[in-house]
């Protein structure tokens, strides 16, 4: 697949578009895709969302063909192909009112040109040190934070037994786990300690979605604690693999997880 996908870097650009340019008509396209999904019929909205992941991918190696080599093909393309599929499939979730429908759009439109000059960057900083690395990271463990709020959201509404929830979890969060690792060291080949750190990430949330499965808990709250849960983890994990590991940064992450978790107990009603 690597191989068939250089195809793209030996195409000759006419560079009639800038890259910056290239990601707005990316986002243009997506985002009136997106909209489509919302108003189209119901029986060909899951189709939709199919293609317009693909289509996805497809547009975001138009936008960052230029020097992609190895595991890029597939790490710099998780995040925007996912945040596409889970906001599209969250929106069946809402209420169908165009007030909704604009404000997903919009926040669908941002985040995706958002994660496009994050990907940008670390396509970039792979080969060279680049200052915007660190703001790039911070973003995008931000983007995986929503794509995992709305894909916990997706899941916990289907209603399925503990264990699908359990792995539908854990290959949700070991494939943004993976790649929001590789951001922080953007080592290719992919090492053997990266995927490790992504199972532990995975298993651990597909745990606690395990457990939640039996809680009386709504699917804002099952999707906050899951998130929160991510967020801890990776976000000790990366500071692991930059060998700074702090207390006072361990006590934060602790600190966001417990709060959550006593937030979850406090809105759920058990009786």
């Amino acid at each position: 697949m690597i191989t068939e996908l250089k195809f793209f870097k030996k195409l000759k650009y006419p560079f009639i578009f800038d890259k910056r340019q290239r990601f707005a008509i990316q986002t243009i396209f997506l985002t009136a895709g997106i909209l489509t999904t919302q108003i189209i019929w119901e029986d060909f909205r899951f189709v939709m969302v199919g293609i317009l992941s693909i289509i996805t991918y497809i547009l975001t190696v138009w936008s960052l063909a230029e020097d992609i080599k190895g595991t890029e093909w597939i790490l710099l393309f998780i995040l925007p192909v996912m945040f596409t599929a889970s906001l599209s499939l969250f929106y069946f979730l809402l209420p169908a009112r165009w007030i909704i429908r604009i404000i997903l759009t919009t926040i669908f439109a941002i985040g995706s040109y958002a994660i496009l000059l994050v990907e940008n960057i670390n396509n970039v900083a792979a080969e060279r040190s680049i200052q915007l690395i660190r703001a790039a990271q911070s973003i995008g463990l931000l983007a995986s934070l929503v794509v995992l709020f709305f894909s916990a959201n997706v899941i916990y509404s289907l209603r399925l037994s503990f264990w699908q929830n359990l792995g539908l979890i854990f290959i949700v969060s070991f494939v943004l786990s993976l790649q929001s690792f590789w951001s922080v060291i953007l080592a290719t080949p992919i090492t053997g300690r990266l995927i490790m750190y992504s199972g532990i990430v995975g298993l651990i949330l597909g745990e606690i979605a395990f457990c939640l499965s039996f809680w009386p808990i709504t699917n804002s709250s099952y999707a906050l604690l899951i998130a929160a849960s991510y967020y801890s983890l990776v976000g000790l994990l990366q500071h692991h693999l930059l060998d700074k590991f702090f207390i006072n940064m361990i006590r934060e992450y602790i600190f966001v997880f417990i709060f959550t978790l006593i937030l979850a107990l406090f809105v759920t009603r058990w009786g």
